[in-house]
């Protein structure tokens, strides 16, 4: 188990990028993981200890980098 600010995670689910096959490991609860896959509540209020881009890795399998090069930001500048 690996404790980290009170939190005991029980779980490391490891999840490889469907567009880099880059793999990581993600350290949760498992009943947190088990009550999001069961649509128990949204993610970041089930597993708020993960970052945006770890969240974004276990709904879509695609890591923070290859979904910033699929999604760039928008340009908000006018042209105008």
């Amino acid at each position: 188990m690996v404790a980290v600010n009170a939190q005991i995670f029980d779980t490391v689910l490891e999840v490889k990028c469907r567009e880099c096959a880059a793999k990581y490991a993600l350290f949760v609860k498992m009943s947190d993981y088990i009550k999001w896959k069961y649509k128990q509540g949204f993610i970041q209020d089930l597993l708020p200890y993960l970052t945006n881009n770890e969240r974004e890795l276990l709904i879509s399998k695609t890591c923070g980098d290859c979904f910033d090069r699929i999604f760039p930001p928008l340009d908000n500048s006018s042209d105008e």
